[in-house]
């Protein structure tokens, strides 16, 4: 005997509708899937073709200068090699981000005591020649001893950005600060890298941990060394990597603090 289901109009209503919901957000992600690659293409050909650009026309000076003094061709050449330095850091970085993010970067991780990892990590600042022109100074609560899960490599990394950062938008004598201390909970260890620089305006702040987006846009350094712009992307990859968050607060002419809050064992 053969026998048929019945499905009342109004289910099959619901499910059409929840199915059109569905589909309709799926669309709306690839769409800003799309728009937001296509951003990153935008800024990545903008930041490859200003040092390429600068390569090339140091390079047809030197190709078109016969008579060029040695000291004319030690000055374009070194103006090459800044160029080139910039241009290699932005093609690792991007690769880096990249690995991150995707998650096809193997990480091993390692449990180790958070103190003495920050410790080390700030005595090594002290004797970097990159820092010599500003005030570095350690803050840690005295009862914030703990152990944490990390993969160091990479949490140095996290570091170098965030000091790379402070310094670059902050002028020679500024004072930068690593402060370390357990949450009130005692479950996480925040870290503070600290600035008393030029800051970044309130209306960015959203925006700068965006693959899309570049520090640059928000704030202009005080420095030769400009960075790839994707630092704080990177930054806040590899701290959600690790279960952790990031924040920003900064105010105009002040100063900014980027606040790290990671679990602990």
């Amino acid at each position: 005997m053969n026998s048929k289901i019945f499905v009342s109009p109004e289910i099959e209503h619901s499910t059409i509708e929840e199915l059109s919901r569905q589909l309709l957000k799926a669309n709306n992600e690839l769409y800003q899937l799309q728009q937001e690659r296509e951003i990153i293409f935008a800024n990545i050909s903008h930041d490859l073709r200003a040092p390429m650009t600068a390569i090339r026309s140091a390079l047809d000076l030197v190709l078109s200068e016969e008579n060029a003094s040695a000291d004319d061709m030690r000055k374009t050449l070194e103006l090459i090699d800044r160029r080139a330095k910039t241009l290699e850091s932005l093609v690792n970085d991007m690769y880096y981000l990249y690995k991150v993010s995707s998650g096809t970067k193997e990480s091993s991780y390692e449990e180790i005591e958070a103190i003495p990892f920050l410790e080390e990590y700030y005595f090594d600042l002290q004797i970097n020649s990159k820092y010599e022109k500003f005030k570095l100074e350690l803050e840690i609560d005295p009862d914030s001893e703990c152990r944490f899960k990390i993969n160091v490599q990479e949490m140095v990394r996290v570091l170098d950005n965030l000091f790379s950062n402070a310094a670059r938008y902050s002028g020679e004598g500024s004072v930068i600060t690593l402060k370390a201390g357990k949450s009130n909970d005692g479950k996480k260890i925040n870290i503070i890298i600290m600035d008393n620089g030029r800051g970044i305006p309130k209306e960015k702040l959203p925006y700068i941990f965006m693959r899309t987006y570049t520090v640059s846009d928000s704030r202009t350094p005080l420095s030769n060394d400009s960075g790839s712009g994707l630092g704080l992307a990177i930054v806040k990859s590899i701290i959600e990597k690790h279960g952790g968050t990031i924040s920003c607060e900064s105010k105009i002419g002040e100063g900014t603090e980027f606040f790290i809050c990671l679990p602990i064992l």
